[in-house]
């Protein structure tokens, strides 16, 4: 729903926007549908609509914000009350068409299911995160938590979309995303705790949401300060936030449970190398793209976008001796994980090869649009093949011989 709303957003007043509006109001019947047919009730449909009104009320400030304290009063009424009745009247319809279908055959582990859910908002915020760099409209926004002094769920979408500063519907929209992703790590602290998991994984999962915490008072800390190695850091901790995301999916998964000996310690060491090469090379490209947007700072970046190209070269040997070492073994989660790597690495170079032409024949002060789609594309596919390294990693770590 928020991917087809953000995307929705920016065709505003366009048959495409109203065409992504309808699609993204379809996704709750849709789920409601879908999890009616393996097991749900249909009240249980409804409670997936309240659940999906809750999040979205952190889109209905920008509707009725800044209006006057009374007519926002009467506004807010109306449409949360709204909202909570659609939505509950939507997942009621999906529940009850998908009791009148064929049930699933297929049992769906919903405790894994939401942290890959979790993991794929994650990695939202990361692409809204890489636009936003790519743009280099980080600062458009000028102050924090508040945005033009607007309180920061209340800041007026009309506002916010206006085309004399498109720069402020990436960057206050993806301050909207790291709220979500911050209700989202909470929660799955609370879930992590109730579902009776290995003490190792609560743990974890405390850490992953202190880090989301951090990530939040960093991105601030960006805006005050507009200090250039907060970006840097606000960066790097994004993605690693993703990775933790997915490392909890995969420890939620069932197969984590069943344990059998494919894997030897050369595989491990390979795949821990990979990883660890993917950590420097994520720094790497981290503070090449601040510093190549900042005026003072643009001509020294040479230096770092050497070292990331040669980087680069070792991590390919790396990811093609840990996939194909993962792809001959017997077991489908390797074999999945060894082609994941490989396939990811060979896009991250086609990718990476493209940002490096589209930058270099970048003239003046305005960025085009295909700049903006291959830089962060690369950004992005970035942080797809740490989350698959480090997966590599972990099953590695968890099937090998001792």
């Amino acid at each position: 729903m928020w991917i087809f709303t953000y995307i929705a957003l920016l065709f505003s007043g366009q048959i495409g926007g109203e065409i992504l509006f309808v699609l993204a109001v379809l996704c709750l019947p849709v789920s409601a549908m879908i999890a009616a047919r393996n097991g749900a009730t249909i009240m249980e449909g409804m409670q997936i609509g309240l659940c999906s009104a809750i999040l979205n009320l952190l889109l209905i400030g920008s509707i009725v914000g800044g209006n006057a304290p009374s007519d926002m009063l009467v506004a807010g009424i109306f449409w949360v009350g709204g909202l909570f009745v659609a939505s509950a009247l939507l997942g009621f319809l999906g529940a009850a068409v998908g009791h009148r279908m064929k049930s699933c055959s297929k049992t769906i582990d919903w405790q894994c299911a939401f942290c890959v859910a979790a993991a794929s908002l994650v990695f939202l915020m990361l692409v809204t995160g890489g636009l936003v760099t790519s743009m280099e409209a980080g600062l458009a926004v000028p102050d924090w938590p508040n945005s033009y002094g607007h309180n920061m769920l209340l800041y007026p979408l009309s506002e916010m979309v206006s085309s004399t500063n498109q720069g402020v519907f990436f960057e206050h929209a993806h301050r909207l995303t790291g709220m979500f992703v911050g209700l989202t790590s909470l929660m799955m602290v609370v879930l992590v705790w109730k579902w009776k998991t290995s003490t190792t994984l609560k743990v974890f999962a405390i850490c992953v949401f202190v880090l989301v915490c951090v990530q939040g008072v960093l991105g601030g800390l960006r805006v005050t300060d507009q200090n250039l190695l907060f970006a840097i850091i606000h960066g790097v901790v994004g993605q690693l936030i993703f990775t933790g995301f997915v490392m909890i999916a995969a420890l939620m998964s069932p197969s984590w449970k069943i344990k059998c000996n494919v894997c030897s310690k050369g595989d491990r060491r390979l795949a821990s190398m990979l990883a660890h090469t993917m950590v420097f090379q994520l720094i790497l490209g981290a503070t090449y793209r601040h510093m190549i947007s900042d005026v003072d700072l643009a001509s020294k970046a040479t230096h770092v976008l050497y070292t990331h190209i040669a980087i680069a070269i070792i991590l390919i040997v790396f990811a093609v001796l840990v996939g194909l070492r993962l792809a001959s073994k017997g077991h489908s989660i390797l074999r999945l994980c060894g082609i994941s790597v490989m396939a990811l690495v060979g896009l991250q170079l086609l990718l990476g090869g493209g940002a490096l032409i589209v930058v270099l024949l970048h003239e003046g002060s305005t960025i085009p649009m295909y700049e903006v789609l291959v830089t962060t594309a690369h950004q992005a596919n970035g942080a797809l093949l740490l989350g698959a390294s480090f997966l590599c990693l972990a099953w590695t770590r968890r099937l090998i011989c001792v």
